[in-house]
């Protein structure tokens, strides 16, 4: 005769489901209920997901704001800092997406590291995106950039050029000056038009 634990499986799982403050799934039970009690997010932040990304994008759009509403001319610092940043942020995130799921769930505190990471790399006390770059892979992109750019300019040159392109490269200046003159005239156009219609 079956034990009444056994009789009741279903119920074993949404003890184990409510243990961890998630509902029970209907119908799980054993295993697959302590699988479910066991991947969750082991974090000492209060909805850990949603502070950390907004450590991670708020944070330094919120940067980037006070900047741009400052008015204040953008330094070399300020580029290097910004763009490293955002390559870094894009790069983990397809890297944590696609190979890395399993440790935000798995392994205890990661939320947290990443937190300490994205607001040191972001925050203007630390400047780490811009850190990294002058420390570590600026020296290794002039090695790059020195073997590669060459080549790469070589190519474009021996590119073939369509005429239509070509054209309006000859033209320079005054086939700029000469499209914005036209440009002018019909909204000055529609402009009169519009006055004696109305």
């Amino acid at each position: 005769r079956p034990s009444p634990e056994a009789q009741r499986p279903a119920a074993r799982g949404a003890h184990s489901a409510r243990a961890v403050g998630r509902p029970a799934r209907p119908g799980l039970g054993g295993a697959a209920a302590a699988h479910e009690a066991r991947a969750m997010v082991l974090s000492l932040l209060p909805f850990p997901k949603v502070v950390v990304n907004l450590a991670q994008l708020g944070f330094p759009l919120q940067q980037l704001g006070e900047l741009a509403r400052s008015g204040t001319a953008l330094t070399q610092l300020d580029y290097n800092q910004w763009t490293v940043y955002w390559v870094i942020c894009a790069l983990w995130m397809f890297v944590e997406s696609t190979f890395l799921w399993f440790l935000v769930d798995w392994f205890p505190l990661f939320l947290e590291i990443k937190l300490c990471f994205f607001l040191w790399l972001a925050h203007p006390e630390y400047k780490g995106a811009a850190y990294l770059w002058y420390s570590y892979i600026k020296p290794w992109h002039e090695e790059f950039d020195k073997h590669y750019y060459p080549l790469v300019m070589s190519m474009i040159e021996q590119a073939k050029v369509p005429e239509a392109a070509r054209a309006g490269a000859a033209a320079g200046p005054a086939a700029e000056t000469d499209q914005s003159e036209a440009i002018n005239d019909m909204l000055q156009e529609a402009a009169k038009k519009e006055m004696k219609s109305s």
